[in-house]
């Protein structure tokens, strides 16, 4: 059974209000105008210049929206959302990161938690990001959201109840888990340092909706082809550690590591040196390959 404990690993923060989907829609990277109840997508908060506050996946249900951030910077991104409120939205933000629990799991641990719990499992066939809700005989509730397929997880499991407890893996050994899977997390790959197409976050951003905040950077990037870094998966047969920079054959800076595990890094690198299979050196006697280039 696979089974990460990821209550740390990522914020909860809710929004409630006629006008959530609306505000959200105009403040991020994503179209969110058609989502409904039980669906899901991801979006990018971002600063004026195009600089990434936070990587969500936004979640859609009848009275609410919740978002799921980078575990820890869950405060900045409620007064991010709190200054773009208009006086006239109807719109409410609530920190739910210390209510709960949240895991992911394989489909084989949600299906035996089911039976345990006496709830039936959520369909098989349910799209990426989708989700649903099931409601425990004893109270509480149990929300399975169909994890981003780049996370390496069938599901993610948010607990609203204080008598689910299981024993889990802790967040170091997800963290191991999301690096060799090329997932980008904040704060190492998702921060100000770095801007959404940078990080290969593609699929949260669109390009045919209205201005948002930063939106003139990201589509001029996108329109000139014009990427000065890109976010890579790094497989080494020496120690790597995050922070040190990467260099080319001539001991030139092209990068550098933000999140290392035993036998595999990511690193942001010059575009020029984001190829599959070219060598970096975090040092003269370690050298890595650049095996993924991240687009999610």
């Amino acid at each position: 059974m696979l089974l990460f404990d990821l209550s740390s690993v990522f914020s909860r923060i809710r929004l409630l209000g006629s006008g959530r989907l609306d505000f959200l829609h105009r403040i991020s990277t994503a179209d969110l105008r058609a989502l409904r109840a039980g669906e899901g997508k991801p979006a990018v908060l971002t600063t004026p210049i195009g600089r990434m506050v936070d990587y969500l996946i936004v979640l859609a249900f009848e009275a609410s929206a919740l978002l799921l951030g980078g575990g820890g910077n869950q405060e900045k991104v409620v007064r991010w959302l709190r200054k773009y409120i208009f006086f006239n939205d109807d719109v409410q933000v609530d920190d739910e990161s210390a209510q709960g629990q949240l895991w992911g799991m394989d489909d084989q641990t949600a299906r035996a938690l089911c039976a345990r719990w006496g709830v039936d499992a959520p369909a098989h066939d349910l799209p990426e990001y989708f989700h649903r809700t099931l409601y425990l005989p004893a109270g509480g509730s149990l929300t399975f959201l169909r994890a981003p397929r780049a996370l390496g997880l069938e599901w993610l499991l948010l607990a609203q109840s204080q008598t689910v407890t299981l024993e889990a893996r802790p967040a170091q050994d997800f963290d191991a888990w999301r690096i060799a899977r090329g997932y980008p997390l904040f704060p190492n790959e998702i921060n100000e340092d770095y801007l959404p197409l940078e990080a290969g976050l593609w699929s949260a951003v669109s390009f045919a909706k209205g201005c948002y905040t930063g939106q003139e950077v990201l589509a001029r990037m996108e329109s000139r082809g014009q990427i000065a870094r890109r976010l890579v998966r790094l497989t080494s047969d020496a120690p790597i550690v995050a922070g040190a920079p990467l260099c080319d054959e001539h001991g030139e800076r092209v990068g550098q590591v933000t999140s290392a595990a035993p036998g595999v890094a990511l690193a942001y690198v010059r575009s020029a040196f984001a190829q599959v299979g070219r060598e970096l050196y975090a040092s003269s006697e370690c050298a890595s390959r650049v095996a993924e280039v991240v687009r999610l």
